[in-house]
Protein backbone atom coordinates (compact mmCIF):
# COMPACT_ATOMS: atom_id res chain seq x y z
CA UNK A 1 0.00 0.00 0.00
CA UNK A 2 1.44 3.21 -1.01
CA UNK A 3 2.51 5.72 2.00
CA UNK A 4 0.38 9.12 1.74
CA UNK A 5 2.75 11.88 0.05
CA UNK A 6 2.94 14.65 2.97
CA UNK A 7 0.78 17.96 3.18
CA UNK A 8 2.89 20.64 1.63
CA UNK A 9 1.74 24.11 3.01
CA UNK A 10 2.20 26.81 0.38
CA UNK A 11 4.92 29.07 1.84
CA UNK A 12 3.29 32.67 1.92
CA UNK A 13 6.24 35.04 0.97
CA UNK A 14 5.77 39.07 1.63
CA UNK A 15 6.70 41.30 -1.05
CA UNK A 16 10.41 41.94 0.75
CA UNK A 17 10.77 38.18 0.17
CA UNK A 18 9.87 37.91 -3.07
CA UNK A 19 12.60 40.33 -4.08
CA UNK A 20 15.23 38.81 -2.10
CA UNK A 21 14.56 35.57 -3.76
CA UNK A 22 14.25 36.60 -7.16
CA UNK A 23 17.67 38.76 -6.25
CA UNK A 24 19.52 35.34 -5.31
CA UNK A 25 17.81 33.86 -8.05
CA UNK A 26 19.43 36.19 -10.95
CA UNK A 27 22.96 35.75 -8.99
CA UNK A 28 22.59 32.49 -9.33
CA UNK A 29 22.76 32.60 -12.59
CA UNK A 30 24.79 35.48 -13.48
CA UNK A 31 28.22 34.41 -15.29
CA UNK A 32 30.86 35.12 -13.18
CA UNK A 33 32.65 36.53 -16.30
CA UNK A 34 30.01 39.01 -16.12
CA UNK A 35 30.59 40.49 -12.19
CA UNK A 36 34.27 40.01 -12.57
CA UNK A 37 33.50 42.83 -15.96
CA UNK A 38 31.27 44.70 -14.19
CA UNK A 39 32.95 45.46 -10.48
CA UNK A 40 35.97 46.52 -12.55
CA UNK A 41 33.68 48.94 -14.71
CA UNK A 42 32.48 50.38 -11.63
CA UNK A 43 35.83 50.75 -9.93
CA UNK A 44 37.14 52.47 -12.88
CA UNK A 45 34.20 54.65 -12.94
CA UNK A 46 34.28 55.75 -9.65
CA UNK A 47 38.27 56.42 -9.79
CA UNK A 48 37.31 58.30 -13.02
CA UNK A 49 35.27 60.28 -10.35
CA UNK A 50 37.19 61.22 -8.14
CA UNK A 51 40.48 62.25 -9.96
CA UNK A 52 40.03 63.37 -13.12
CA UNK A 53 43.25 62.75 -15.61
CA UNK A 54 44.33 66.01 -17.05
CA UNK A 55 47.63 67.63 -18.51
CA UNK A 56 48.41 68.48 -14.82
CA UNK A 57 47.76 65.28 -12.95
CA UNK A 58 49.95 63.48 -15.46
CA UNK A 59 52.83 65.87 -14.69
CA UNK A 60 52.80 65.13 -11.16
CA UNK A 61 52.32 61.60 -11.35
CA UNK A 62 55.03 61.13 -13.73
CA UNK A 63 57.42 63.97 -11.96
CA UNK A 64 58.57 63.77 -8.33
CA UNK A 65 58.87 67.57 -7.71
CA UNK A 66 56.02 69.08 -10.45
CA UNK A 67 54.50 70.46 -7.80
CA UNK A 68 57.34 72.95 -7.40
CA UNK A 69 57.81 73.30 -11.30
CA UNK A 70 54.62 74.36 -11.37
CA UNK A 71 54.98 77.13 -8.31
CA UNK A 72 58.15 78.15 -9.74
CA UNK A 73 56.51 78.52 -13.59
CA UNK A 74 54.00 80.70 -11.54
CA UNK A 75 56.04 82.58 -9.94
CA UNK A 76 58.01 83.29 -13.19
CA UNK A 77 55.21 84.19 -15.70
CA UNK A 78 54.18 86.98 -12.50
CA UNK A 79 57.25 88.64 -12.55
CA UNK A 80 57.38 89.32 -16.46
CA UNK A 81 53.96 89.86 -16.53
CA UNK A 82 55.15 93.13 -13.59
CA UNK A 83 57.99 93.96 -15.29
CA UNK A 84 56.09 94.10 -18.92
CA UNK A 85 54.06 96.53 -17.25
CA UNK A 86 56.42 98.56 -15.57
CA UNK A 87 58.47 98.79 -19.19
CA UNK A 88 55.36 99.74 -20.80
CA UNK A 89 54.26 102.81 -17.77
CA UNK A 90 58.36 103.57 -18.93
CA UNK A 91 57.01 104.04 -22.88
CA UNK A 92 53.70 105.25 -22.31
CA UNK A 93 55.78 108.16 -20.60
CA UNK A 94 58.87 109.21 -22.69
CA UNK A 95 58.81 112.68 -22.68
CA UNK A 96 60.47 112.18 -18.96
CA UNK A 97 63.33 114.27 -18.53
CA UNK A 98 66.63 112.21 -17.01
CA UNK A 99 67.24 114.89 -14.77
CA UNK A 100 64.07 114.92 -13.25
CA UNK A 101 65.14 111.87 -12.07
CA UNK A 102 68.40 112.86 -10.86
CA UNK A 103 67.34 114.08 -7.44
CA UNK A 104 70.67 113.95 -5.99
CA UNK A 105 74.25 114.89 -6.76
CA UNK A 106 75.89 118.07 -7.64
CA UNK A 107 73.19 119.00 -9.66
CA UNK A 108 71.15 119.53 -6.76
CA UNK A 109 71.93 122.89 -4.88
CA UNK A 110 71.41 126.67 -4.38
CA UNK A 111 72.26 128.69 -7.73
CA UNK A 112 76.36 129.75 -7.22
CA UNK A 113 77.42 131.70 -10.13
CA UNK A 114 74.98 134.58 -11.27
CA UNK A 115 73.27 133.34 -14.80
CA UNK A 116 72.22 135.59 -18.11
CA UNK A 117 71.40 134.19 -21.11
CA UNK A 118 70.25 135.60 -25.04
CA UNK A 119 69.33 134.65 -28.20
CA UNK A 120 66.78 132.72 -29.17
CA UNK A 121 65.77 129.45 -30.59
CA UNK A 122 63.65 128.05 -33.52
CA UNK A 123 62.92 125.11 -35.65
CA UNK A 124 66.32 124.88 -37.32
CA UNK A 125 67.67 127.54 -36.38
CA UNK A 126 70.06 127.89 -32.59
CA UNK A 127 71.70 131.31 -31.90
CA UNK A 128 71.79 131.22 -27.96
CA UNK A 129 74.65 131.96 -25.31
CA UNK A 130 74.70 132.48 -22.23
CA UNK A 131 76.42 131.72 -18.32
CA UNK A 132 75.92 130.35 -15.24
CA UNK A 133 76.82 127.28 -13.10
CA UNK A 134 78.07 123.89 -14.66
CA UNK A 135 76.99 120.89 -12.85
CA UNK A 136 76.89 117.53 -13.55
CA UNK A 137 74.52 114.53 -14.08
CA UNK A 138 74.27 110.71 -14.96
CA UNK A 139 71.71 110.95 -18.29
CA UNK A 140 71.17 106.83 -18.21
CA UNK A 141 68.73 107.29 -15.18
CA UNK A 142 66.12 107.75 -17.79
CA UNK A 143 65.15 109.38 -21.23
CA UNK A 144 65.69 112.38 -21.66
CA UNK A 145 63.60 115.32 -22.03
CA UNK A 146 64.17 115.22 -25.91
CA UNK A 147 63.19 111.73 -25.97
CA UNK A 148 66.92 110.10 -26.70
CA UNK A 149 68.60 107.44 -24.60
CA UNK A 150 71.81 108.86 -23.15
CA UNK A 151 75.00 107.86 -21.47
CA UNK A 152 77.79 109.24 -18.79
CA UNK A 153 80.20 109.00 -20.60
CA UNK A 154 78.53 111.35 -23.84
CA UNK A 155 79.17 114.17 -25.01
CA UNK A 156 75.96 116.10 -23.90
CA UNK A 157 74.36 117.96 -21.48
CA UNK A 158 70.82 119.36 -20.21
CA UNK A 159 70.04 122.87 -20.35
CA UNK A 160 68.25 125.03 -17.96
CA UNK A 161 64.47 125.14 -17.75
CA UNK A 162 64.19 128.62 -18.70
CA UNK A 163 66.43 128.37 -21.53
CA UNK A 164 64.55 125.04 -22.85
CA UNK A 165 61.24 126.27 -22.98
CA UNK A 166 57.81 124.93 -21.96
CA UNK A 167 56.19 122.37 -24.91
CA UNK A 168 53.46 120.57 -24.46
CA UNK A 169 55.94 117.79 -26.04
CA UNK A 170 58.91 118.08 -24.89
CA UNK A 171 60.44 116.54 -28.07
CA UNK A 172 59.17 119.81 -29.81
CA UNK A 173 61.54 122.16 -28.09
CA UNK A 174 64.33 123.70 -31.13
CA UNK A 175 67.19 123.30 -28.82
CA UNK A 176 66.90 119.48 -28.94
CA UNK A 177 70.20 118.52 -30.88
CA UNK A 178 71.98 121.78 -30.98
CA UNK A 179 75.98 121.92 -30.69
CA UNK A 180 77.13 124.28 -27.77
CA UNK A 181 80.50 124.78 -27.08
CA UNK A 182 81.11 125.18 -23.00
CA UNK A 183 84.07 126.91 -21.36
CA UNK A 184 84.78 126.05 -17.56
CA UNK A 185 87.85 126.75 -15.82
CA UNK A 186 89.96 123.82 -17.53
CA UNK A 187 89.21 124.81 -20.69
CA UNK A 188 86.44 124.04 -23.34
CA UNK A 189 84.24 121.13 -25.30
CA UNK A 190 81.56 120.79 -27.69
CA UNK A 191 78.00 119.46 -26.58
CA UNK A 192 75.11 118.38 -27.53
CA UNK A 193 71.60 120.01 -26.12
CA UNK A 194 69.89 116.94 -25.03
CA UNK A 195 68.00 117.14 -21.96
CA UNK A 196 66.37 119.80 -19.66
CA UNK A 197 67.38 120.83 -16.46
CA UNK A 198 64.23 121.44 -14.46
CA UNK A 199 66.46 122.90 -10.70
CA UNK A 200 69.27 124.95 -12.98
CA UNK A 201 68.92 128.74 -13.03
CA UNK A 202 68.88 130.46 -16.36
CA UNK A 203 71.76 130.36 -18.23
CA UNK A 204 73.00 127.20 -16.21
CA UNK A 205 73.84 123.98 -17.50
CA UNK A 206 74.21 120.38 -16.50
CA UNK A 207 76.79 118.13 -17.30
CA UNK A 208 77.30 115.16 -18.25
CA UNK A 209 80.76 113.79 -16.03
CA UNK A 210 82.91 113.02 -19.18
CA UNK A 211 82.04 116.97 -20.17
CA UNK A 212 82.55 118.06 -16.91
CA UNK A 213 85.75 116.22 -16.33
CA UNK A 214 87.27 118.45 -19.61
CA UNK A 215 86.75 121.72 -18.32
CA UNK A 216 86.36 121.79 -14.43
CA UNK A 217 87.10 119.29 -11.69
CA UNK A 218 84.71 116.80 -10.77
CA UNK A 219 85.58 117.21 -7.34
CA UNK A 220 84.25 120.52 -6.91
CA UNK A 221 80.82 119.60 -8.46
CA UNK A 222 79.63 123.13 -9.15
CA UNK A 223 81.49 125.59 -11.32
CA UNK A 224 81.25 128.74 -13.40
CA UNK A 225 80.72 127.71 -17.03
CA UNK A 226 79.60 130.46 -20.46
CA UNK A 227 78.49 128.51 -23.43
CA UNK A 228 77.52 129.70 -27.02
CA UNK A 229 76.67 128.08 -30.54
CA UNK A 230 79.21 125.83 -32.23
Amino acid sequence: MDKPLPAVHEAIFTKTDQHLRGHDIFLDNISPEYTQTASSEKQVSTSDRRIPSNIVTRFLNRHKYGIWFLITAQILVALAITLGVLGGLGHLTPHASSSDLAVSGPSVGATKYPGTSNGTATPGHFDMSGSGDGTYYDPSVGITACGTNQLATDMVCALNYIDYGVYANPNDSPVCGACIEVTGPLGSAKVTIEDKCPGCGQGSLDLTPAVFSKIGDLSQGRIPVSWKPC
